[in-house]
């Protein structure tokens, strides 16, 4: 049994940022996430005695003609294709190529988009043969190991199949209870170095999960629902500076992004990670994605001594009615607090904002842009809220009829897709270019930015963040309507 994993083709203008992201989009900059939970399901099946290959067609560039020619080349049984809302067109033209040129492939189908419209998919699309719906990682082990076998697919938990003529819904697969029973993700096979993120001062990076799942129910969350669940599952703290040693040790890594909903949500576990981390003598830099009430002072000196350099938040809104609204859960007090406490500490942060949630006015967001330039964060990103299927934003804007779309290709971040009475399509598109241009191009950010340059990395980093705000603005701008 021979197993192709893949991030299939996404083809141009831009790069399609798709794998482990939770907003798939297109980018002018080939600045692509490693694929971690990719790497999570050729280590499974690894494990298990299957051969498996992979290949990242966004990274490599391919074509779907060309992809589909290498992939005959390596002549697999089964093709895992990671899917999104924005790409599924492509995917599923990939998924056709693969079988003209193998037509007995098995072609499986993971990601949020296929889960959520696995019914559909399988019934409109005779070239995919399952859906692995939800956390995918044990259910493409399972399913590899049945058709290994030859035995029947009605008993693999969490796949959606078509037999003869019949689509079949098997039961749920329940969530992993205990992740540290993972192997640690295939770096071997899914090489770390060509993938890169714009915060990385590194030269040799990689993402670790260290948990799954988030209690918190934003509006416009997309995996919770879809994918990895409302219970917070962590790693133990000892699993995961053991993945950090492996990571520094075996590939030479010198810093490490935490794609963890929020990393610190369980104070005592962050904290012992941390303490973990120095007793071993580990060097290495690394930023983590974190809620903003989850930080204190304690919390903050441990990070910072343990390495962490670089927090990323998700601010979201400086309208406290908007994050309201949103479900976020949190106050602009605790986030101002967040911030006060890691510029104290020396970490720098990043803020991520969010415009055109309903009920978003005018108003909100210019409170929303003075906010983020009062935050005095080291950088931001500014984004217009996709609703992905999924979640309750997608339920919410389907029910009122404000969801504006063509193509499934419409949902690549680029553009809004929300109008409403308050607030026209393009009124939330060119907020997102003004909010850009305000807080970038201000001298008192120029300077403060430029005091901080001591290093030539640091100089570079500065370079290469300068470069993709000016082309993200230009991107935002040739979008607009």
């Amino acid at each position: 049994m021979k197993v192709l994993v893949t991030n299939p083709p996404w083809p141009g203008p831009g790069y399609g940022a798709r794998s482990d992201v939770r907003w798939p989009h297109k980018r002018s900059d080939k600045l692509i996430e490693y694929p971690i939970y990719l790497a999570y399901v050729v280590a499974v099946l690894e494990k298990v005695g299957i051969e498996v290959e992979f290949i990242d067609a966004v990274v490599e560039e391919m074509s779907i003609a060309g992809f589909a020619d290498t992939a005959a080349k390596i002549k697999p049984d089964m093709v895992v294709i990671e899917c999104s809302t924005p790409s599924i067109e492509y995917d599923l033209l990939t998924a056709k190529s693969l079988k003209e040129r193998m037509s007995d492939v098995f072609v499986v189908l993971v990601g949020s988009h296929p889960t959520f419209f696995h019914r559909e998919i399988i019934k409109e699309n005779p070239q995919v043969d399952a859906i692995c719906r939800g956390e995918f990682d044990l259910t493409v082990r399972d399913l590899a190991l049945a058709l290994s076998n030859g035995d029947k697919l009605d008993k693999v938990k969490g796949i959606t199949y078509r037999d003869r003529e019949e689509i079949q819904v098997n039961q749920d697969r329940p969530l992993i209870q205990n992740l540290d029973e993972l192997p640690f993700p295939a770096r071997h096979i899914v090489k770390c170095d060509r993938y890169r993120q714009g915060t990385f001062t590194g030269k040799r990076c990689t993402t670790i999960v260290s948990s799954r799942g988030c209690p918190h129910r934003c509006t416009y969350c997309l995996w919770p629902r879809t994918l990895y669940g409302r219970r917070f599952r962590a790693r133990s703290a000892e699993n995961v500076v053991a993945e950090i040693e492996q990571g520094v040790k075996e590939y030479h890594i010198d810093e490490i992004y935490f794609d963890d909903d929020s990393l610190a949500l369980n104070r005592a576990r962050i904290l012992k990670i941390c303490q973990l981390i120095n007793q071993k003598g580990i060097k290495v830099k690394w930023i983590p994605q974190c809620r903003v009430d989850s930080m204190d002072e304690e919390v903050l000196k441990a990070m910072k001594e343990a390495g962490c350099h670089y927090i990323r938040f998700g601010v979201e809104s400086g309208s406290q009615k908007m994050l309201d609204i949103m479900k976020k859960g949190t106050t602009l007090a605790k986030i101002k607090r967040a911030f006060e406490l890691c510029r104290k500490e020396g970490i720098k942060t990043q803020a991520f904002f969010l415009f055109g949630i309903p009920g978003e006015t005018r108003e909100t967001i210019r409170e929303t842009i003075e906010f983020a330039k009062k935050l005095r964060p080291d950088s931001a990103q500014f984004a217009v809220v996709i609703p992905h299927p999924g979640t309750e934003l997608y339920e919410i804007c389907q029910r009122e009829g404000w969801l504006k779309y063509s193509s499934w290709e419409d949902f690549s971040a680029c553009n809004s897709l929300i109008e409403t009475p308050k607030l026209s399509r393009q009124d939330v598109e060119k907020a997102r270019v003004r909010a850009y241009r305000e807080f970038y191009f201000r001298p008192s950010y120029i300077v403060r930015i430029a005091l901080k340059i001591h290093k030539w990395n640091d100089f570079k980093a500065v370079v290469k963040s300068a470069k993709s705000i000016v082309d993200r603005i230009s991107f935002f701008s040739r979008s607009s309507y």
